[in-house]
Order: structure tokens, then C-alpha cells, then sequence
């Protein structure tokens, strides 16, 4: 069991900059979530109202989830 000095040598050991990176990561993470949200949204949308507008509007979620999953994918290589 860890004592209390291992614990304070832990806390001393920690980086800032590790502590941004997962920041950064997990709120790329949130974004990710919710543009899958977003392409839900469009496709419960779409099922409700019929317009000419549906499918520009769906290929536009997609290529934003998709580029949501790219940024995402950079950043934990990257980072």
C-alpha cells in the first residue's frame, strides 16, 4: 500500500503539459459524442419533415462527424 510520501512524489511527478493534452483529448473526446448527437438529430429530423433540404443536410453531418473522427484521431496520435 502506498504511503504518504509516494503519493506526494506522484503529485510532484505529474506535468502540466500531460494534464492539457488529456484535457485536450477528452474534450475532442465530448466534441466526437456529439456530432455523433448532431447526425442523430438530422436523421430524426429528416423522418419528420420532407423537404428538398434533407440530403444536403445529411451529407453535411457526415462530413462533419467524419472530420470530427478525424481531428479526434490526430489528436491521440499527436498527442
Amino acid at each position: 500500500m502506498p504511503g504518504l510520501e509516494d503519493v506526494f512524489q506522484f503529485m510532484l511527478s505529474i506535468d502540466v503539459f500531460d494534464i492539457i493534452k488529456l484535457m485536450v483529448v477528452l474534450g475532442l473526446g465530448f466534441y466526437l459524442v456529439f456530432a455523433v448527437i448532431v447526425v442523430r438529430q438530422v436523421e430524426l429530423m429528416k423522418r419528420t419533415l420532407n423537404g428538398a433540404i434533407d440530403v444536403p443536410l445529411k451529407i453535411l453531418a457526415l462530413v462533419h462527424l467524419g472530420v470530427a473522427f478525424l481531428v479526434f484521431g490526430l489528436a491521440i496520435a499527436i498527442l
